[in-house]
């Protein structure tokens, strides 16, 4: 066992934080949390114990991004299309290159350490329509120590012929893939179906899809109305729907493992039937700027009930920081706000219980992540606020220095990362 001593932080509920200003974090041999609270109540009880002092840094929960595509991360910041011709002229080539697993490989070691630097520990990943290369990237995860849930893209119309599938041999891949990576590492690393979008997948496609979430018990992830032109084309394709979310729900898509990408223009009978799901919405804040989608009302639909989590959806998003991604998450609130006259401004605070206990939650997964709290997985960040904060401070109110942490994100902030207790991602402690 080894006692952390450190300034803890973590979300106590929606709107508040909690912190022990000097705090302890007790991480037994299987990599779970065996107390945390006061130093001075916890340690006395473990005598004997390794401890490292590790103040004036931070320990947070380790950040929970739901939704990042693998073979995009090439491919950031290519500014200046929408959507759908973005694709085609950006993503799909990217794309294309992982049918060389070699290619796929180096991509995949390089994605999985930055995540982990920057402080994600619990990733939802688009592979491509490969499956050598998403055995490859499930291979790097393993080894990453990151704590995965990812699959190969299906699609199987509508798609460049180097990407587009077969729909059985798709079906195939992908239920021999989740056969083979869906619960290893102890359940470390898991699978999540990923038929791209509907309309890039037959009405074959999506119900076996969601057949093989529901006879495996695996997540499955997809995108729901991000953009205009998208949602167009959706009543084109499918005119006896009456939306895009009840395609999902005819073909068997919408169960308590889906994550809906993006989310921004629902109708109030679309939000029903998500709900009734028990599916959730993952807020793509800055891909949504960035593809000028729209501006999703976060705060009302977390009113409304919703299921809710939070992806840096890289490469429409421009980077892997969860930490700018909350800051967008804020900022994008406050624009709603402003230019549409709504009560729809989100604080740090309700945005890092989003990146944490929100998306925890989303997963299914509260009871092992999202917090400090014993008998959860020991998935924790140790963080340096002085490199946020232009006067070094180290002790202040707990709120101003995760707003610094959110909007002065600096990656030499995050010092440390683990997961289930093993350090996976480090800069000189």
């Amino acid at each position: 066992m080894i006692l952390y001593r450190a300034h803890l932080l973590w979300s106590a509920s929606p709107t508040q934080l909690g912190e022990a200003a000097d705090g302890a974090l007790l991480v037994d041999a299987t990599g779970r949390i065996g107390a945390s609270g006061p130093f001075e109540q916890i340690a006395p009880h473990h005598p004997g114990v390794e401890i490292q002092d590790l103040r004036p840094l931070w320990i947070l929960p380790g950040l929970i991004d739901l939704h990042v595509h693998l073979p995009q991360y090439e491919a950031v910041a290519m500014d200046g299309l929408e959507l759908l011709p973005w694709l085609e002229v950006h993503i799909f080539p990217a794309e294309a290159r992982f049918a060389n697993v070699g290619v796929a490989r180096q991509a995949a070691k390089c994605f999985f350490a930055d995540l982990l630097a920057l402080g994600t520990t619990t990733a939802v990943v688009y592979s491509t329509i490969h499956q050598a290369a998403t055995d490859a990237a499930f291979q790097e995860a393993e080894s990453s120590g990151i704590r995965c849930a990812m699959g190969k893209v299906m699609m199987d119309r509508h798609a460049p012929p180097a990407l587009c599938e077969d729909t059985e041999t798709s079906l195939q891949q992908s239920e021999e893939l989740l056969q083979q990576w869906h619960g290893k590492a102890d359940g470390r690393l898991l699978y999540a179906l990923a038929p791209r979008f509907a309309p890039m997948c037959s009405p074959e496609l999506m119900r076996g899809a969601g057949a093989l979430s529901d006879k495996y018990d695996a997540y499955l992830q997809t995108h729901l109305s991000e953009n205009a032109q998208e949602l167009a084309w959706v009543k084109q394709l499918f005119p006896d729907c009456a939306s895009y979310t009840e395609v999902y729900h005819r073909h068997g898509m919408l169960n308590a493992r889906t994550l809906l990408g993006h989310g921004i223009h629902l109708e109030a009978t679309e939000r029903a039937l998500i709900r009734e799901a028990g599916a959730s919405i993952v807020h793509c804040p800055s891909s949504n700027a960035f593809l000028q989608s729209g501006v999703m009302p976060l705060k009302q639909w977390r009113e409304e009930g919703l299921g809710l989590g939070l992806g840096t959806d890289v490469a429409g998003g421009p980077t892997l920081s969860m930490w700018q991604e909350m800051a967008m998450a804020c900022t994008a609130s406050k624009l709603r706000s402003a230019l549409l006259h709504e009560q729809a401004a989100v604080a740090p605070a309700e945005a890092f219980h989003l990146a944490t206990r929100s998306s925890a939650q989303a997963l299914g997964l509260q009871s092992r992540i999202g917090g400090l709290e014993p008998g959860l997985d020991a998935d924790f960040i140790v963080v340096d606020p002085r490199c946020s904060d232009p006067a070094r401070r180290t002790e202040e109110a707990a709120e101003l220095v995760l707003s610094r942490l959110l909007y002065r994100a600096d990656p030499r902030m995050v010092r440390a990362t683990y997961v289930r207790g093993r350090r996976c991602s480090a800069l000189d402690l």
